[in-house]
């Protein structure tokens, strides 16, 4: 129907849209918000800013698209499933697809300028939020576009052809169930229009009292808004992480990052999971509390829309957008305040992790581990990492991840960018599950990729090798900083009392470096000094192999730390110093150890610790295709040990071929096993307490009263918590099995002379084995 401007009659037309109810498979995207304002007025939040034209006087009525309230129960049924797999995106609204363009819909209406102004007002039923997706979209110079409700008290704008990508634009939600478009053409453009497509109106369906559950201010009470105290240091990198929309009706977070080049490329790293066509993507700067408390209302925020895909890996599960849409000079307007985060290619094991991201829906928080992160293979979906290709993160501080996180950044203790999240189990009501996160290092450059399917390419455009990159403030730059990475030879078990620390110097400075200052030693004393000399350029690298240090056995830390470059202050001190933590083993006897895992191995772990508790060796994580035997060859003192294994589902290693466990000593002789029956029936956890050498025949008999050791006739033992006893010879053949009722001795007259290991299982499951010699 024809509208024709300057016509003194006004007319309302409304269009009733019927579309079948079909629930359409989901993009893989996880939702980060969801917003209800109630109260709150909204100045310009998206665009240029400026005012909208003021109409009314024109026109009292305006042409009305509606939209019929989608199947809602349909829709969260689906949602149900999706969010408990943790495969999809928490949805806040349903796509309503559709073309409305400046021809076939709305009303055109002259202006006293010799202009025109052509408006549209949608409505959503019932529906808490609207927001728009525009495609074949063409902005003149002098033209401009808003979108707002109806009050105004909420407006997006001025949109311009700046703010258009490939024809597309998306717009923030705006809250409840009508916008107006309007969109203006200036007096000189009156042949000139341009072109607008309206093609998704997306119809926000989770109700209000899903929004207070789950949304702004109620995303789980464990939660740390990223301003509270324990968020001060990270103030930079909490400015690089925005929220983002993808694909109209989901959402994900990301980060800005930077490039060698330190020229406010506006990258942002967020997850594959996230990804659809980044043209009409949104992206929201700022969004988080003031202080430490939920304010009563949301705090303020910029958006900007508009990006184009640069890579993209499943496996790693990474993806790289350039943001088109609104920039200053070709980057991210200063008046946004971004900042773009650095980030660690070396693949190096964090001593310490955080995150920072938008959980459910909620305002900005923030998450910390505090212990060491480790690389593991996981899957997501039907998507298989790569081997080792994720960090498994266990959150601590109570904090934690929640189903709208992904994508986030995780940080290493240096403050830079080491991975992002692409799934996991943790959240308020799982704060020990584990997260995992798509490692960098892998997503870097990885075997038969190109620039589709690496970082590299885009975030080192000149080839520069650069191992780390710090982050970057506009306008600020960094003449002396030397950063230290890739500590070697002084973490974990250490199989010598003599270690040879390595540790890889790098510039990150702009200023090329000829000397530093590295202080360094055990226990918190940095009291050994080693004096480097070079010539490192601005990224370049150089392995430092540092003096030797003695230390005794057990448990120690190590620190190293630049005092000083080029004879004066170092500008970042976040980079300077890298811990870990060692345990020293002295006289060392070589242990083996077999785990043989069943078809679900991604369930089991282990560890063993030592008589105080210190944990000397724990396992990889494993992923289910690692069924199989695991040989690892383990130095361990003269003592009493732990081998302590789990599984996260509670039935064993019982599933295809069960699995088992046998340690062994040096002599190959067997200190402790776990049988196939056993292993297929010890539910959750089971411990098998092993001994090496005399020194550990003594401790264990006071500690469970073996006695006498040697012997000549029987054993005698104290406790009355054991069930039954297995001996085995040193080549691990059974001898003696006894199931015992209130006996506390059993008679070996029968067993030549020798060294014998018993096994004493306990009621409550677990077993002790002492080491024995038979001699009459």
């Amino acid at each position: 129907m024809d509208f024709f401007e300057g016509s003194n009659f006004y007319f309302t037309f409304t269009y009733i849209v019927f579309k079948k109810q079909t629930i359409h498979p989901m993009k893989q995207i996880l939702l980060l918000i969801f917003i209800v304002q109630t109260a709150f007025i909204f100045g310009q939040i998206q665009g240029d800013g400026g005012k909208s034209t003021d109409w009314s006087s024109l026109q009292s009525t305006l042409p009305v698209v509606q939209f019929l309230q989608p199947d809602i129960k349909a829709l969260q049924a689906e949602d149900v499933k999706t969010d408990r797999l943790g495969e999809g995106p928490w949805r806040f609204g349903y796509n309503n697809e559709t073309s409305l363009t400046l021809n076939n819909s709305g009303t055109w209406l002259s202006l006293p300028n010799g202009g025109k102004l052509w408006l549209l007002q949608l409505e959503c039923v019932d529906a808490t939020t609207v927001n728009l997706t525009l495609e074949k979209t063409q902005i003149p110079e002098g033209n401009a576009l808003f979108v707002y409700n109806p009050n105004k008290s909420f407006i997006l704008g001025k949109f311009t052809q700046k703010h258009i990508y490939n024809g597309q634009l998306g717009t923030e939600l705006i809250p409840g169930s009508k916008v107006i478009v309007e969109y203006y053409v200036a007096p000189e453009n009156n042949d000139n229009q341009g072109e607008l497509t309206i093609a998704t109106v997306t119809h926000g369906y989770r109700t209000a009292e899903e929004f207070l559950e789950k949304a702004f201010g109620q995303s789980g009470a464990c939660h740390k808004n990223v301003n509270c105290p324990e968020g001060t240091p990270f103030a930079n990198q909490k400015r690089s992480v925005v929220m983002l929309v993808s694909g109209s009706n989901g959402f994900c977070t990301g980060a800005l990052v930077n490039n060698t080049a330190y020229d406010g490329k506006p990258y942002v790293l967020t997850a594959n999971h996230c990804y659809s066509n980044p043209a009409s993507w949104v992206f929201r700067f700022n969004w988080e509390s003031p202080d430490c408390n939920n304010p009563g209302s949301s705090p303020s925020f910029t958006s900007m829309s508009g990006a184009v895909l640069r890579a993209r890996r499943s496996t790693s599960d990474f993806c790289l957008v350039e943001i088109t849409g609104g920039l200053e000079s070709g980057t991210v307007p200063a008046s946004y305040n971004a900042y773009f985060s650095g980030w660690d290619k070396t693949g190096e094991n964090p001593t310490s992790t955080f995150g920072i991201h938008h959980p459910k829906g909620d305002i900005k928080k923030i998450s910390f581990d505090d212990q060491q992160s480790v690389p593991a293979q996981t899957k997501v979906g039907s998507v298989v990492s790569d081997v080792n290709g994720t960090w498994r993160v266990q959150w601590d501080r109570n904090t934690t991840t929640e189903g709208g996180s992904s994508g986030s950044p995780l940080f290493n203790q240096h403050k830079r960018i080491i991975g992002q999240l692409w799934g996991g189990q943790a959240s308020c009501s799982n704060t020990d599950g584990f997260d995992y996160y798509g490692r960098f290092s892998i997503s870097w450059n990885p075997t038969g990729s190109d620039s589709s399917t690496q970082l590299k390419y885009w975030l080192d455009p000149s080839n520069t090798g650069a191992l780390v990159v710090n982050g970057y403030q506009p306008g600020e730059t960094i003449q002396f900083d030397g950063s230290l990475v890739n500590l070697k030879n002084v973490s974990g078990t250490v199989c010598d009392a003599v270690v040879e620390p390595k540790i890889t110097l790098v510039n990150t400075g702009q200023t090329t470096l000829t000397s530093a200052t590295i202080t360094y030693g055990l226990d918190g004393v940095e009291n050994q000094t080693y004096n480097w000399s070079g010539n490192l350029t601005m990224f370049q690298s150089q392995e430092i192999t540092l003096p030797t240090i003695t230390a005794t056995a057990g448990g120690h830390s190590f620190s190293a730390t630049i005092t000083n470059v080029n004879g004066g202050s170092d500008e970042v001190a976040d980079n300077n110093k890298m811990t870990s933590n060692l345990y020293v083993v002295t006289n060392p006897n070589t242990v083996t150890l077999d785990v043989t895992v069943d078809c679900y191995a991604s369930e089991t772990s282990w560890q063993i610790t030592n008589a105080t508790n210190d944990t000397l060796y724990k396992s990889p994580a494993y992923y289910n295709t690692d069924e199989g035997l695991h040989t690892y060859s383990l130095c361990l003192s003269e003592g009493c040990y732990s081998f302590k294994i789990f599984d996260s589902y509670s039935d064993g290693m019982s599933y295809c071929d069960s699995g088992m466990v046998v340690i062994k000593g040096p002599m190959n002789e067997i200190l402790g096993q776990i049988t196939k029956v056993e292993a297929a029936t010890f539910g959750s956890s089971k411990i098998v307490n092993f001994c090496i050498g005399d020194n550990g025949i003594s401790s264990i008999e006071a500690d469970f009263g073996v006695f006498p050791n040697p012997t000549s006739n029987q054993i005698n033992w104290m406790s009355n918590d054991v069930k039954f006893v297995k001996m085995l010879d040193v080549s691990g053949k059974i001898v003696l099995q006894k199931a015992i009722a209130t006996e506390h001795a059993i008679s070996v007259n029968q067993l030549v002379d020798g060294v014998y290991f018993v096994e004493f299982t306990l009621t409550s499951g677990t077993s002790v084995v002492k080491k024995i010699a038979v001699k009459k």
